[in-house]
């Protein structure tokens, strides 16, 4: 529009200076310079009311007492245009005495003092402000507003609308043709959903792992919760390229992925994409040479890659032989080795030859280390896991090991290293710990109820990162008519900033059987550890508690034989304890192990022994689908063919062990002859056994909420039978929420008894396992 404004007011200008000759031709000759030229005697403007006279007339290059110049002037109506506010601009050439006036009339652009949306109704009109960079009271831009239109498409693109239209026009506000509305007509359309993804040519790999490794998913049951079987073109870009990687990693080094095709559906509300692939032959690796910088022997670098040690190409092992060269070179201190590989194919033989070339680079130094984004962690938090030091040469390594020992803390949702190089210092490296703190408190709650129990209610809240310190503090509560369960616990994890770790917990228990006993426990233990190995951790407990248990009026005491809970208890606990999980709050990735030994006979009344053994083992299998596996087990004897103290048994049920079932409602039961009529109530068992499974898998990623299936199994009794295993099955929502992770699990029973509830519900505020 503005390429036209000027042609029409050129030719104007030049229709009217055609009269404007004409004209002279009866009149007096203009004045003229002394080469008999015409000389522009004044210059005028008219019709600006937003910007300066002074300012256009500076941008001008026809002069007042220069020779007219009909190119000047047409740079001139260019540059005026340049100014960005004029909508038009004529120029009137007009004879006087001593030559001619020039006067350049502008038509101002108006201003856009509000900016409004009509139609949307799925996105808020605050969504779509932040999405444009406009701001009422600017002058008309069409460039910028054609921008924030763009803006506007990708915005509903991103949430799913493919087919969403945006347009704009103008109105105008009052009789004032100065000022004007904005207005973004927006037709949203329905949420466009993926209704099939096809592949045209495969046969090396079927279409299910290909589309197990794309973002990109078709409509499924939950697409109404979650975003799958949304269609986002950045997406869906890279899934492109995540298929051509897939190729790459099983020895198709010459795949070619095509440009998808994507149709819509007649009624707009799907769309279906079909991509052809062009497989090719699968490669196999061949030579493998190192040349450039070689600070090591050839054997070392070869036992320090692993791409020369398979048979087919896989373009992530040379990845990650690339990662391991720059570790190792980075170990001497080199931080900018940087190993470049090499490939080239021998078609005939379809194998891949690969040189890596190795240019070491310069020595460098760690300098300053600055710890950024923490508001409530201390930097000496953060600092303390740190294996690098300050003015110490560079270790990759080590650098390394720093930043899975900070995300490994879990107070932190992400943690990245910067290196930033000082001026004048190319041989020094800063460091900027960067990290985004989560929420370090959780809060586990149960309710339930059962014939024996009755309604109970229990409680876990617990702080990972007391006050920033690192400090660990836990309130454990357990009520119900017949049980009470209060204990608090605490742990330094660096007492007096070294490496050993202490802790205590204060408890006090009731528990009361209706007719048959009254039982109280108040104690408190004091505990220390100490680092072994970088992942193993040992730790001495020792526990002073006394047991009060006082028998109903008709109780039989060879049932519950109180000489084996009456008394004091006085035990070390000795306890190993291997952690390389990539989180310790809200792990995906590592493995976790704990095992323990208690002997109870230091001094005191009650004399026993108790034994457990954990193991947990996190994947990511693909994307966010996490695998989680837990296996505990437990032993409790006692010296001399004593019976261990039944308030020591093992019982399961709730929602840390097999969630289909009640709380503490599977193990051992014995039969319960002061009711009437008898009944079998729990009691426990000497050993306990049992295995959780569970697949985490996203749902409304973009809200933090996750589904889960799992399936648990397990006993609690004196011997192992495999009849007496009793297992559950369920699903679950999961909310990573500014208070923790929610929890909501329904678990169903395999193997229910008469007093097990066919669905038991589970609600609790923290990570599973």
């Amino acid at each position: 529009m503005k390429k036209l404004a000027t042609l029409l007011s050129l030719t104007l200008f030049l229709f009217g200076h055609h009269a404007f000759a004409q004209k002279a031709q009866r009149k007096t000759p203009a004045h003229r310079s002394d080469a008999g030229r015409i000389v522009v005697s004044e210059i005028v403007i008219e019709g600006n009311k937003k910007i300066e006279k002074d300012a256009i007339l500076a941008k001008l290059k026809s002069r007042v007492g220069e020779p007219y110049s009909t190119e000047l002037v047409h740079e001139d109506v260019r540059s005026i245009f340049d100014l960005g506010y004029f909508f038009d601009i004529q120029v009137i050439k007009t004879d006087v005495p001593k030559g001619i006036r020039l006067t350049y009339k502008v038509v101002e652009k108006p201003s856009v003092v509000e900016i409004t949306f009509r139609g949307n109704s799925e996105l808020t009109e605050n969504d779509l402000k932040e999405a444009i960079d406009l701001k009422p009271y600017q002058i008309q831009d069409i460039s910028k507003i054609q921008k924030a239109q763009d803006k506007l498409s990708k915005l509903y693109e991103d949430k799913g609308f493919f087919l969403a239209k945006i347009s704009f026009r103008f109105e105008k506000i009052g009789n004032d043709n100065d000022r004007v509305r904005l207005v973004f007509d927006i037709e949203e359309n329905e949420k466009v959903k993926v209704k099939s993804i096809n592949f045209i040519g495969n046969t090396k790999i079927p279409d299910s792992e290909i589309k197990r490794v794309m973002q990109t998913s078709e409509e499924g049951f939950f697409s109404f919760l979650s975003s799958s079987g949304s269609y986002k073109q950045e997406v869906f870009d890279r899934d492109v390229q995540i298929i051509s990687y897939l190729y790459y990693n099983r020895g198709y080094v010459q795949v070619k992925v095509s440009k998808p095709i994507v149709s819509v559906s007649p009624d707009k509300k799907g769309i279906y994409i079909s991509i052809r692939i062009e497989e090719g032959e699968q490669f196999e690796v061949g030579d493998v040479e190192f040349q450039g910088d070689l600070l090591f022997s050839n054997a070392e670098l070869y036992d320090t890659i692993k791409i020369d040690k398979s048979n087919i190409f896989v373009a992530q092992t040379l990845q990650e032989d690339v990662s391991a060269l720059q570790a190792k070179y980075g170990d001497l201190g080199y931080a900018y080795a940087n190993p470049i590989p090499l490939t080239t194919l021998r078609e005939k033989e379809r194998k891949v030859d690969i040189v890596f070339k190795i240019e070491k680079g310069n020595k460098v130094y760690f300098g300053k280390f600055n710890i950024v984004g923490n508001s409530r962690t201390r930097d000496k938090v953060v600092r303390r896991e740190m294996q690098i030091q300050e003015g110490e040469l560079y270790n990759e390594t080590k650098k390394r090991e720093s930043l899975a020992n900070i995300k490994r803390l879990g107070f932190f949702d992400d943690v990245t290293l910067n290196p930033k190089t000082p001026e004048n210092s190319p041989d020094v490296m800063n460091l900027d710990v960067s990290v985004i703190e989560r929420n370090t408190g959780s809060l586990q709650v149960g309710a339930g109820y059962s014939s024996y129990s009755k309604a109970n209610f229990y409680g876990n809240i617990q702080q990972a990162n007391l006050f920033g310190r690192g400090q660990k503090l836990g309130l454990y509560l357990n009520w119900s008519k017949f049980d009470q369960s209060y204990s608090i616990d605490f742990t330094e994890p660096h007492f007096l900033d070294t490496d050993w770790s202490t802790g205590f917990d204060v408890y006090r228990t009731k528990r009361i059987v209706e007719d048959i006993y009254d039982q109280r426990i108040t104690g408190a233990s004091v505990r220390v550890g100490h680092p072994i190995t970088d992942y193993l951790k040992g730790w001495l407990r020792y526990k002073n508690d006394i047991t009060r248990v006082e028998l109903a009026s008709g109780t039989n005491p060879i049932l519950y034989p109180v000489n084996t809970v009456n008394g004091r208890t006085s035990s070390l606990t000795f306890t190993l304890e291997y952690d390389k999980r990539d989180d310790r709050m809200m792990p995906t990735d590592g493995f976790y192990a704990n095992t323990s030994f208690e002997y109870a006979g230091l001094g005191g009344d009650l004399k026993y022994t108790l034994s457990t053994a954990t193991a947990r083992f996190y994947q990511k299998i693909f994307w966010d689908l996490v695998w989680r596996n837990n296996v505990t087990y437990g032993i409790i004897s006692a010296p001399n063919g004593r019976e261990p103290p039944y308030t020591q048994l093992f019982l399961l049920g709730g929602a840390n062990n097999l969630r289909g079932y009640q709380y503490s409602h599977v193990g051992k039961r014995i039969l319960d002859t002061t009711k009437t009529p008898p009944q079998e109530v729990p009691f426990g068992g000497k050993q306990e056994l049992f295995l959780n499974m569970e697949i985490e898998f996203p749902l409304i990623s973009e809200a933090g909420i996750k589904g889960v299936v799992f399936y648990d199994i397990g006993q609690a009794e004196d011997n192992f039978k495999g009849d007496k295993f009793q297992a559950d099955y369920g699903f679950g929502f999961r909310w990573f929420s500014p208070i923790g992770p929610l929890r909501f699990e329904w678990g169903f029973p395999l193997d229910a008894k008469t007093d097990d509830s066919a669905t038991n519900f589970e609600f609790s505020i923290g990570s599973p396992f």
